[in-house]
């Protein structure tokens, strides 16, 4: 039997979404040959014909169909997941976070994601993005989460936007509160940065995904570096346990840093490098001095940003009472 060009492509979508490996494929593609796709797959992953013409119909869930919502379009893509905006069947119109299907097979990738909808359900901060609920569908995970409307502050970063002193302190002043809430729940974030906080319309700011989200203080994390290396906290680029608040502190120290100066605090040809200048390297005098930056907020991003986590604020509340303080002084 030929396979014809829809089903090779189709067999490659699947594998290209993770649905199945190279190997599982070849031998699929052999038995095509002689029963035609759609009984090979049955036969190698169990799939009945209904669930066969559901990833034919959505691409292998590009375009997803999910009862009891009316997707519009995907509204953002990472390493672990996809972002549409969609209309419940109440007409909310809500945010729907899938686990890629590369990762639904992956243990710790849907604890992960369990655990970040579990966090996103239990807390209820004015910055924090809130979720509603999780279930399992075709083979993966979603989480339904409140839409927020506007952009990324790294959307914003990429489109040339120049952030003034006193708007960048109103952006880390509200991010500071919401990462007290995580605090007071006994939770690190360990991934800040400006492409998980959202602006919205009214200048209100979203912390819009928890993905990496753990427990904090003594026993808090599992050694393992985790988050992005641009930004991460010199004790979390050594992969330390027991990270606590001041890791986000240091994350939103690099965010506020970037956001005045518009470049990133360490920069480098791989990961690593910059992993290593997280560890080793001060902050560039040159960057922040030359009229640039204010003595004020120079010694605020140097404070928040201090390879020895004793020097930083112990915690957000205290970084809010400072930028709070250095807001009055200015009016």
């Amino acid at each position: 039997m030929t396979v014809s060009d829809a089903d090779q492509e189709f067999l490659a979508v699947l594998v290209h979404r993770g649905f199945l490996d190279h190997a599982l494929a070849v031998r699929v593609l052999r038995r095509t040959e002689e029963a035609g796709l759609d009984a090979a797959l049955g036969e190698a992953l169990g799939w009945d014909e209904a669930r066969i013409a559901y990833l034919r119909r959505t691409g292998g869930l590009r375009r997803p169909e999910i009862p009891g919502y009316r997707v519009e379009r995907r509204v953002g893509v990472g390493g672990t997941a996809e972002v549409f905006a969609a209309r419940a069947r109440d007409g909310r119109k809500v945010a729907l976070k899938i686990l890629l299907p590369a990762l639904a097979r992956d243990r710790e990738a849907v604890r992960r994601f369990l655990a970040e909808a579990r966090l996103l359900e239990r807390l209820d901060h004015p910055g924090i993005v809130k979720g509603r609920r999780v279930f399992r569908f075709a083979g993966t995970y979603v989480l339904e989460m409140d839409y927020i409307s506007g952009k990324t502050l790294l959307e914003m970063l990429d489109d040339g936007a120049i952030f003034t002193e006193q708007e960048a302190l109103a952006i880390v002043l509200q991010v500071a509160r919401a990462l007290e809430a995580l605090r007071a729940a006994g939770v690190v974030h360990r991934d800040l940065k400006p492409g998980n906080l959202m602006m919205r319309a009214d200048g209100r700011v979203v912390l819009i995904d928890l993905g990496f989200a753990g427990p904090g203080g003594e026993g808090g994390g599992d050694g393992t570096t985790l988050g992005t290396p641009a930004y991460l906290a010199p004790e979390q680029a050594r992969g330390e346990a027991g990270l606590d608040a001041r890791a986000d502190i240091y994350s939103l120290g690099a965010t506020l840093y970037h956001l005045v100066v518009g470049e990133l605090p360490f920069s480098g040809e791989t990961d690593e490098e910059v992993l290593r200048q997280q560890v080793l390297s001060g902050l560039s005098g040159k960057a922040l001095k030359g009229g640039r930056v204010s003595p004020r907020l120079h010694f605020l991003i140097e404070k928040m940003m201090a390879k020895d986590r004793e020097v930083r604020y112990a915690n957000a509340a205290e970084l809010v009472a400072d930028i709070e303080a250095m807001t009055r002084s200015e009016l």
